[in-house]
């Protein structure tokens, strides 16, 4: 830690150092540009009044030949000779008097040359100038989109860096290192790309678990190191029925944990099933009712590490338990229309920032929660919202069952971005959509089918045979889950 202080002192003092120089140079700069502009009003002033000098000198001279001549004229004695230059004399007295009447009897330029330098401000801007302080690592975050655990082998993978406004130089310390699980180091790449956000890259070389961290100064930022699941790329041309997971009645959400384990609603009887990865039915979560911990219709699943999200559509809430045991932790939500309140909870989704994101059937919406519940904000949809999903740019896809068709909002929300649908026609009733990590989305239809779309929204598969299917998810090798609600199974492909 000594080490890590003096290291980190000398850079703080060569930054510093850096900075001041740059600041001097600037003020020579200013220097010479403030002793240009004093050159050339001064040379502005002498042209003025130098050209207003040889004005006078010219008349001067004309009167004083003017006077000579008279002068030399009136010693003569012969009147004749008098009168015969009179016309002369006369005339060129009356052009000294017209060339007097056009010259300016003041001087047209003064001496003065003023100046506007403030040494106070500019001393007091001075002394405030900078600052050193310790740096709250914890108000960094990575914001990024729902599939942050996954990459795709030898696929450029990016995230987002949000920077806390004013240190934002700080991203010219930040470091991304990117280790395979057996201690492999591939280094990762950070461009800052405006003054707050910095993009973290890396480009995994093969299939595994990677750990990403990401730091400023030998320090990790809030979250770091990340756990990265990286899988080869999927050709959602071919897929096939891999294994069905036999729940029950009403199966209506599906979500796959990062061990494998899969876990599925049971609506009518009131639980969550958990499964093995070779479909052996592992433990149950939750009974029938309408105390902490029990269900009506467990609808949506969500797993945000090891915590278990369920919303409930007839109880109008979402509860969260312990993934692992089971244990019930909360809950969030009550019937009605208000912030934080539901009718009838549907999909859920995370954005990658801390924030759960439910979309609601009876309000037409999403609204968006911190993990432990905290009302954030609501998204106002165009119909009946089933369910919600991030991209990796941050973006909220909602499907919208009454419209038959997916909104597509900005990352904050705030915007409406885009509304998309079946390449050859309007999605027929969807219920449920998931994106992968290179931006494969994937949209359930109510009549039986799951839509495969590109990332520009091109058909690249149409799976039928399905039975109302419900729910959507993706594992960490990219294989995919529907919860098929009649067929009282999981699919997986």
């Amino acid at each position: 830690m000594l080490e890590q202080i003096a290291t980190c002192k000398e850079e703080v003092r060569q930054e510093i150092k850096e900075t001041i120089e740059e600041l001097k140079a600037v003020l020579d700069k200013r220097c010479n540009d403030l002793l240009m502009e004093t050159e050339e009003i001064a040379s502005a002033k002498r042209n003025s009044v130098e050209k207003q000098l040889d004005g006078f000198r010219k008349l001067v001279k004309q009167v004083s030949h003017g006077r000579h001549l008279a002068s030399s004229v009136s010693e003569r004695t012969d009147p004749g000779e008098v009168l015969s230059v009179k016309k002369l004399i006369t005339n060129q007295l009356e052009e000294c008097i017209e060339e007097y009447k056009k010259l300016p009897l003041e001087i047209e330029e003064n001496e003065a040359i003023v100046t506007c330098l403030d040494t106070c401000f500019l001393s007091k801007e001075i002394n405030e100038f900078g600052s050193v302080s310790e740096v709250d690592i914890d108000a960094y975050s990575i914001d990024s989109g729902l599939a942050i655990p996954l990459g795709t082998v030898k696929k450029e993978r990016k995230f987002k860096v949000a920077l806390p406004a004013g240190i934002d130089k700080a991203a010219s310390y930040l470091k991304g290192s990117f280790i395979k699980s057996n201690g492999n180091k591939e280094e990762g790449r950070v461009a800052k790309i405006n003054n707050n956000t910095a993009i973290v890259s890396c480009t995994p070389q093969s299939i595994g678990g990677y750990e990403l961290s990401v730091t400023i100064r030998g320090h990790h930022i809030k979250g770091s190191p990340y756990q990265l699941s990286v899988k080869a790329s999927r050709d959602y041309t071919t897929l096939t029925n891999q294994r069905p997971f036999n729940v029950g009645n009403n199966t209506r959400g599906v979500a796959v944990h990062t061990n494998g384990e899969v876990f599925a609603s049971n609506c009518g009887n009131g639980f969550v099933q958990v499964f093995g990865e070779d479909g052996t039915a592992v433990r149950r979560i939750g009974s029938k009712g309408n105390g902490n911990g029990q269900f009506d219709c467990p609808w949506g699943l969500l797993l945000v590490g090891d915590r278990l999200y369920v919303s409930d559509d007839n109880l109008h809430c979402v509860q969260y338990f312990s993934a692992t045991t089971g244990q019930y932790i909360g809950q969030f939500g009550s019937e009605g229309n208000g912030n934080g309140q539901f009718s009838r909870p549907f999909g859920m989704s995370t954005d990658g920032k801390g924030n759960i994101l439910v979309a609601e059937y009876g309000n037409r919406r999403v609204q968006v929660f911190k993990e432990d519940g905290t009302f954030v904000q609501a998204i106002h949809c165009d119909g009946s919202a089933t369910d919600v999903a991030v991209d990796n740019e941050g973006k909220i896809h909602v499907t919208i069952q009454s419209q038959h068709h997916v909104q597509v909002f900005s990352p904050d929300g705030k915007t409406h971005c885009d509304t998309y649908n079946h390449p050859s026609g309007n999605f027929n009733i969807p219920s449920s959509i998931a994106i992968d990590d290179e931006g494969y989305i994937f949209v359930l239809s109510s009549n039986g089918y799951l839509h495969v779309l590109s990332p520009d929204k091109k058909q690249v598969k149409l799976i039928s045979g399905l039975s109302f299917p419900w729910g959507v998810t993706l594992d960490k090798n990219g294989y995919i889950y529907v919860a098929d609600y009649s067929n009282k199974h999981v699919a997986k492909y």
